[in-house]
């Protein structure tokens, strides 16, 4: 409570001294920076001028294999030219071959088509011979009746002759009356006589009309029969040549097909014969090439030598510049004693905001005191903050037997791992946030969050002018050092009679909701001279106001010193940056767990704060770079 008391004055010395330490703080900032930069080029440059001569062997070696491959290149760019020539030839072979199997595809198509005309033919002859062939069995038919007729005329005559033979019998005995009867009987006998003589030479001629018949009609139907064979025999060359015109078609599209695949190797071979020249005009620029590339890494050979006789000039003068620090050093360092044994220390911290790298610079130069002394400092940033993340980081620490834990106390759950960790014999430091539940850690090493409140209320009364609305943003009410802070500025603030607080928003270190919230504040109500920000959501807040045109109109006091709050500031956009040197909390919890393991020292105080300071306006350029 005595910053509040004092209300903040100091004497001359105070005022140097605080310079003295700043000065200090950002050179051993530089010295973290320029240490981290030079063992990177240290070790690109080791890297790199190993690889370089690496390189000049391997650029040596294709610079040699080269010219082998433009030889192979040429070479091979001739064999794919006459390839293409080659190609060339086949496809007006191919092309040859396709008009010889479409001639030949329309000869089978013409003698199918004369086949079938022939066909037409041969069918209607064999329809005439089987007409004829009916016409005579009709002949045979008729003869055979006119066979019976003859028979049956003969069988007359013979009758005839009989009678006559009788009438001549009965004449002779009639005598005279009976002569003229007897004359008829005697013609009678000779026409049946003549009448069967005759009818003898027709049987005959029949006998022969069906002699013949039978030859002819037996001639007829082999004919009939021969034609029905020759019919079947035209009706497999029609199939057979039907099947040659498939097997055309199919030949003639396989020859398409052969065409197209020819067409595109054609293609494929005369774009390789352009790539090939290509190819031989690249492996010639590649050969060209790689002589320059060999003078290039020669001159680069020497430029990195240069540069690494620079950098180990820059270690020197590191060197020097950390003696220098060292000697106005007012920090703890670490003791002289080094542990027979590697041991660790753990630091458990959140990461990824800008505050929390300017706290790591302070981790990794306690870890560069600590290179040389048997120790190694793990840095166990944890960027996604969660409760379980934070417990299985301090369990990890605790299950491995560190030599001591570093850790920031945003969990009171985290409290009960401390007792834990204590009870195995690993020492606690607690910093930047710290327990409300009573815990066996060391120490606390951080900003007195209720001093902060104080100078912060003082800060924001003076920049109003003692008078006019405030409005508070936190982060979360549950937050214990934020409450702290909060509580110290709210006791301090209700001293200012004509100074009232308007109002408060949560809004989880988030600039979006502080965005948000800021803004639905404002649309109701613009009677605001002040904002008192605790936490995070500070550009969110910057933002809000610029929105509604209230830049620099509304005073603004914040906490921290980043980059872009100082640049802010130095605009006009936020009024004053309250300072818990971020890089002292990260750096004296890893010195005092590290002495305490070498010879049981303990911290002097059970909380070691750290400096408050107070930027504004008219020391903004201090602090930017």
């Amino acid at each position: 409570m005595g910053l509040q008391d004092k209300k903040h004055k100091k004497s001359q010395n105070d005022v140097s001294h605080d310079q003295l330490q700043e000065f200090i703080d950002l050179t051993k900032t530089s010295v973290i920076t320029l240490s981290e930069s030079i063992d990177n080029v240290t070790l690109g440059m080791d890297s790199t001028i190993k690889d370089n001569s690496h390189i000049s062997g391997v650029v040596n070696d294709v610079s040699r294999s080269t010219g082998e491959q433009l030889r192979l290149v040429q070479n091979t760019s001739v064999k794919i030219e006459q390839l293409h020539s080659s190609v060339n030839t086949i496809t007006e072979s191919i092309d040859n071959m396709q008009e010889l199997a479409i001639g030949s595809n329309e000869a089978v198509n013409n003698g199918r088509m004369n086949l079938d005309t022939y066909k037409t033919h041969i069918n209607e002859v064999t329809a005439s011979m089987q007409e004829t062939a009916n016409f005579i069995g009709i002949l045979r038919e008729n003869i055979a009746e006119i066979a019976e007729t003859i028979k049956l005329i003969v069988r007359i005559s013979d009758q005839l002759n009989m009678l006559s033979l009788n009438s001549s019998i009965e004449a002779a005995r009639a005598g005279e009356a009976g002569r003229g009867f007897s004359v008829v009987a005697q013609q009678i006998t000779v026409l049946s006589n003549d009448t069967k003589t005759r009818i003898g030479n027709i049987n005959d001629i029949l006998k022969k009309i069906m002699e013949s018949s039978e030859n002819v009609e037996d001639s007829i139907n082999k004919s009939i029969s021969d034609l029905e064979n020759s019919n079947a025999i035209f009706d497999e060359t029609l199939n057979s040549f039907g099947n040659i015109t498939e097997k055309n078609k199919a030949v003639i599209n396989k020859i398409d097909d052969v065409e197209k695949d020819i067409e595109n190797i054609s293609h494929v071979a005369k774009t390789t014969s352009d790539l090939s020249q290509q190819l031989s005009d690249s492996a010639q620029s590649i050969n060209d090439m790689t002589e320059q590339v060999t003078e290039i890494i020669e001159t680069e050979q020497d430029s990195f030598n240069n540069i690494n006789s620079t950098v180990n000039d820059l270690k020197f003068m590191l060197g020097r510049l950390e003696g220098l620090v060292n000697k106005y050093n007012k920090d703890i360092r670490p003791v002289s004693k080094t542990p027979s044994e590697t041991i660790k220390i753990g630091v458990v911290m959140p990461f990824g905001h800008e505050f929390w790298m300017q706290v790591r610079e302070g981790v990794l130069y306690a870890k560069k005191e600590l290179s040389k002394k048997n120790c190694i400092v793990d840095f166990m940033p944890i960027e996604d903050i969660t409760l379980q993340k934070y417990m299985d980081a301090v369990n990890k620490c605790i299950d491995e037997k560190y030599a001591g834990i570093a850790m920031v106390g945003y969990y009171e759950e985290l409290a009960a791992l401390v007792d834990k960790a204590a009870s195995k014999g690993i020492p606690c430091i607690t910093f930047n946030s710290e327990f409300e539940t009573p815990s066996k850690r060391l120490t606390f090493v951080g900003q007195n969050a209720y001093d902060s409140g104080v100078i912060s209320a003082d800060t924001i009364a003076k920049k109003i002018g003692e008078k006019g609305n405030i409005l508070v943003v936190t982060s979360d009410k549950n937050i214990t050092n934020h409450e702290i802070r909060r509580s110290g500025f709210n006791e301090t603030i209700s001293k200012y009679k004509d100074i009232n607080l308007v109002g408060l928003i949560e809004c989880h270190d988030s600039n979006d909701e502080a965005y948000k919230k800021v803004k639905d504040y404002l649309a109701k109500n613009r009677d605001l001279d002040g904002i008192y920000i605790t936490a995070g959501g500070q550009m969110g807040t910057v933002n809000a106001l610029a929105d509604y045109n209230l830049t620099g109109k509304v005073k603004v006091v914040l906490y921290d010193f980043m980059q872009e709050i100082l640049e802010a500031i130095s605009k006009g956009s936020v009024t004053a940056a309250i300072g818990q040197d971020p890089f002292r909390q990260g750096h004296d919890p890893i010195i005092y767990l590290f002495n305490n393991a070498m010879n049981g020292e303990l911290p002097p105080e059970k909380n070691m704060w750290t400096r408050i300071d107070v930027v504004d306006k008219s020391n903004v350029g201090n602090y930017l770079t």
